[in-house]
């Protein structure tokens, strides 16, 4: 958001939040095989996942500039190229 919008932002208010470990018995994960859907209130009080404290615009322009390159793999993967 740093990079796209930074008026929106409120440093000031940053915080570090990581979502609960699933148990290491269970099927389920956030992600990966058995993904459990889910929103990002399901999972963080704050609605942070992650470490946003150490957010900076240079870290957001190097992922937006990322981005594109990352959807090209997906489709290539989806396709099998």
């Amino acid at each position: 958001m740093l990079s796209i919008l930074p008026e929106q932002v409120k440093l000031e208010k940053t915080v570090a939040e990581y979502p609960p470990e699933q148990s290491e018995i269970s099927l389920l994960s956030w992600e990966g095989k058995l993904p459990v859907a889910w929103v990002t209130r399901d999972i963080s009080k704050s609605e942070v996942i992650g470490d946003a404290t150490t957010a900076t615009k240079e870290k957001g322009d190097r992922i937006l500039k990322s981005v594109p390159n990352g959807w090209v793999q997906v489709i290539k993967d989806i396709y099998g190229y």
